[in-house]
């Protein structure tokens, strides 16, 4: 892969010159910005609630057979609107579900961002502090284990 700022060789498949987020491409992931981002989430949803859009779809979608007139070409298109309907409901509802979860999850993985970043901080120092000690040789580790050559 070519470097972030160098491009690629094909057109359309060029990355751009400078990094989209602004300065370095290294990207720090704090709990008040993931925290955030679950706000704008939620607040979201919020107002999608309030407008009472799915509330109505459940109550006003629906169209049978006597709301077309009750004929044969009505009832076949009563059954189509049905089945549209029962669709389009899923979806909604679906897509509900689904955002209220990744709102969650977001939630949860800022509460636990700071203690495993921190966990995994204080790890990676054991694990160099153990390297500059003297390894036992009657404890297999990568260092002292016998070539397979």
């Amino acid at each position: 892969m070519p470097p972030l700022n160098e491009g690629g060789a094909q057109p359309g498949s060029q990355y751009p010159k400078v990094w989209v987020g602004g300065g370095s491409p290294d990207i720090e992931w704090k709990p008040s910005k993931i925290n955030h981002a679950a706000s704008i989430l939620e607040e979201a949803l919020r107002t999608l609630a309030s407008t009472g859009a799915l509330d109505k779809l459940q109550t006003q979608g629906p169209v049978t057979a006597a709301d077309l007139g009750d004929w044969d070409a009505g009832r076949a298109l009563a059954g189509t609107a049905q089945k549209a309907y029962d669709n389009i409901t899923y979806v909604a509802e679906r897509f509900i579900t689904e955002y209220t979860a990744a709102a969650q999850m977001l939630r949860k993985m800022a509460a636990h961002y700071t203690g495993t970043e921190q966990g995994l901080t204080n790890h990676a120092r054991q694990i160099g502090a153990q390297g500059r000690q003297q390894i036992p040789t009657d404890n297999p580790t990568w260092p002292n284990v016998p070539s397979a050559d």
